[in-house]
């Protein structure tokens, strides 16, 4: 349980059976998960995947690839209403002390060089920007930024 601006959030690994619940959260990104895409993320060895909940509510959920030493952050998704509220910091903190606890040492990510949002908690949840990536994301074509988080 994590204690964010009078929020407590539970965080727990993500299940099969949660992802018709945890899917529609990211519905309004540029490139969402589908049901199926967030289960078929669950059926891969290198996957883990978070799940945040308010009380029984599905509040967002993070999926990453764990390979070796190195976290790759694939995605996170907040539910619109509750964004801004330190949902998605506290999922990903319980995360990354989840994954360094399994022996990562680091975490990467790559992210829109528009989504001024999540840059600013990336940033503040310590990420250094590595390089920036012309035409990395589709739908629309758009540069994106790698980042790294030394654990």
């Amino acid at each position: 349980m994590v204690r964010r601006e009078g929020l407590t959030t539970a965080v727990t690994p993500l299940q099969p059976v949660d992802c018709t619940a945890f899917a529609p959260l990211c519905a309004d990104a540029p490139d969402p998960w589908t049901e199926r895409q967030l289960a078929a993320e669950l059926t891969k060895p290198t996957s883990r995947c978070f799940a945040a909940r308010l009380g029984e509510e599905p509040v967002g959920f993070a999926c990453f690839s764990l390979i070796g030493e190195t976290a790759e952050l694939e995605t996170v998704a907040v539910k619109t209403a509750l964004r801004n509220r330190g949902i998605a910091s506290a999922l990903l903190q319980q995360a990354f002390e989840t994954l360094a606890a399994a022996g990562a040492t680091r975490c990467l990510l790559e992210v829109r060089c528009s989504n001024a949002p999540a840059l600013a908690l990336y940033r503040q949840l310590g990420f250094t920007q590595l390089a920036r990536r012309r035409g990395l994301f589709d739908r629309p074509r758009e540069d994106g930024f790698t980042m790294e988080l030394i654990f």
